[in-house]
C-alpha cells in the first residue's frame, strides 16, 4: 500500500504520475475462485483462513488504495465516503476517474472459474454488486468496484498516522530548524527533535496490521 498526502483531486494526477515514474506495478493481489470446487487461491501478500459455501475468509498485508473511509472522526482529514461526490471536481474519487489510477495502479483482482450461473452477487464486506459470469471469468477489479471495503478503517488509520508525522517534519524544517536555539546548537536540536519525531514514525508501523475481510459469491437471482 501506498498513501501520500495531497489535495484531493487538484494533485490527483501529479500523485499517479509520482507512483508511476517510480515504477510501481500496482498489483495487489488476485484472488482465483472455483466455485465447482468451492475453493479460492489467493497471491502473496494474502492467507486464506476459512472457506465454506463460497464464503471465503482471508487475512491480508496488501492494501488496496481507498478513496474514502466509511466513517470519520469529526477531526479526521481523510474523507468520508458518504460524503463523497462522484461528480465534484473536488472529489477524489472523481479525480481518480480521470486517471487510469486503479487500472494501474490498484488492482485487487477476484477471478471466478467454472460459473453455471449468468451473474453473481458479490459481497465483500458490507456491500454487495452484481457481475455478469463472463465479467467474473475476465476478472473484477475489486478496488475500483468497491470504494467502500472492509480495507477503508484501516487505510484511514495508517493515513491519518502519516498525517501526523509529516506534519510534524514541516514544523520541523521550517520552525524549529530555524529557530534561535538550532542557530546556536543545531546538533542538540537535531537530537531533540528526532527523539519527538520517532514514535510518529512507529505509529504508521503500528497502525499498519493485517485486513481479515470476507468474499461471498452467490448466483444472482
Amino acid at each position: 500500500m501506498v498513501v501520500i498526502q495531497t489535495a484531493w483531486a487538484g494533485h490527483a494526477v501529479m500523485a499517479y504520475a509520482f507512483l508511476k515514474a517510480l515504477g510501481f506495478s500496482g498489483d495487489l493481489g488476485t484472488f482465483t475462485v472455483d466455485l465447482k470446487k468451492g475453493r479460492i487461491k489467493v497471491t502473496e501478500g494474502h492467507k486464506l483462513l476459512s472457506a465454506k459455501d463460497n464464503m471465503f475468509e482471508i487475512q491480508s498485508s496488501r492494501y488496496p488504495f481507498c478513496a474514502c473511509v466509511d466513517n470519520t472522526d469529526p477531526a479526521d482529514s481523510y474523507p468520508s465516503c458518504a460524503k463523497q461526490d462522484s461528480t465534484s471536481d473536488n472529489s477524489l474519487l472523481s479525480a481518480m476517474r480521470l486517471i487510469p489510477f486503479n487500472e494501474q495502479l490498484n488492482r485487487l483482482i477476484l477471478i471466478a472459474k467454472n460459473t453455471k450461473a449468468p451473474k453473481y452477487d458479490i459481497t465483500w464486506g458490507s456491500q454487495t454488486k452484481t457481475f455478469t459470469a463472463e465479467q467474473l471469468s475476465r476478472g473484477v477489479n475489486l478496488a475500483a468496484e468497491f470504494p467502500s471495503n472492509p480495507f477503508c478503517a484501516a487505510f484511514g488509520k495508517v493515513d491519518a498516522a502519516i498525517a501526523a508525522k509529516q506534519a510534524y517534519e514541516t514544523k520541523q524544517i521550517k520552525e524549529i530548524f530555524r529557530s534561535p536555539e538550532a542557530k546556536s546548537d543545531m546538533e542538540a536540536v537535531a537530537a531533540k527533535t528526532e527523539q519527538e519525531r520517532e514514535p510518529l514514525a512507529a505509529a504508521i508501523q503500528q497502525a499498519f496490521v493485517p485486513v481479515t475481510h470476507l468474499l461471498k459469491i452467490e448466483a444472482a437471482p
